[in-house]
């Protein structure tokens, strides 16, 4: 019992240790770990999918490698410095994912984050702490995928379509407002914005419908079609 114990802590012993095996072991691990998160966001249409993933995790593992590689070769350098400018250089991964729509709704804030988290899930796998690594991988998936329906379903915030208009300031505002209101839908804000010209009048409605936020082209031509409506843009 005490031999196969020993045969045990032997063989995850070189797994942490630094050689051929264990760097195969552990770039493998990072590929697979990333490639899961990334595959949840590629099923689900997001900037960053099944590559970024894998690149950003195997990436960011064999950054640690090379800092323990370069300590145990020539006993210099700081191990932990390469992963910290790892952790801050994701940031330009992550800005790339995040965008404002034309609906004025932000996108993209929970893939940067699963970005940002699966870089430290490579650098613990990379440096051969596979006991937070694997930790980290079960709760991201338990993120990504179980809780991501407590958040639809329980914790969506209503969000409203932002819709621009410019009419004619003597009738247009008005028939414009008042279909609207016609319609079933509810006008949560208006905001007018300069418009270059002095019988024109720039406004920003911002609405609170599900119809609107779908975008209801039929609706939509309707409303360009009041009287003063000169131009929309949704």
């Amino acid at each position: 019992m005490e031999g196969k114990r020993m045969i045990q802590l032997d063989w995850m012993g070189s797994l942490r240790d630094l050689n051929v095996l264990s760097v195969c072991v552990r770039l493998l691990l990072a590929m697979a770990f990333g490639g899961t998160i990334g595959f949840e966001r590629g099923i689900r249409q997001r900037a960053a999918g099944l590559r970024t993933h894998m690149l950003l995790c195997v990436g960011a593992a064999s950054t640690m490698l090379v800092s323990q590689y370069i300590y145990a070769s020539y006993g210099v350098g700081d191990p932990a410095r390469l992963s910290a400018q790892v952790i801050s250089g994701i940031g330009f991964l992550g800005a790339g994912t995040i965008i404002v729509t034309r609906r004025n709704q932000i996108k993209g804030l929970t893939t940067a984050a699963t970005l940002w988290a699966t870089a430290c899930m490579g650098l613990a796998v990379g440096v051969g702490f596979y006991e937070c690594a694997l930790a980290m991988y079960v709760i991201l998936i338990f993120i990504l995928l179980l809780v991501n329906v407590v958040d639809t379903k329980y914790l969506k915030i209503p969000t409203s379509t932002a819709l621009y208009l410019e009419v004619r300031r003597d009738v247009g505002l008005g028939n414009a407002i008042h279909f609207i209101h016609e319609i079933g839908w509810s006008v949560r804000e208006v905001k007018e914005f300069p418009s270059g010209r002095p019988d024109i009048l720039a406004v920003r409605l911002d609405l609170e419908s599900e119809q609107a936020m779908r975008g209801d082209i039929s609706t939509m031509v309707l409303l360009k079609e009041q009287e003063g409506v000169v131009r929309l843009e949704m």
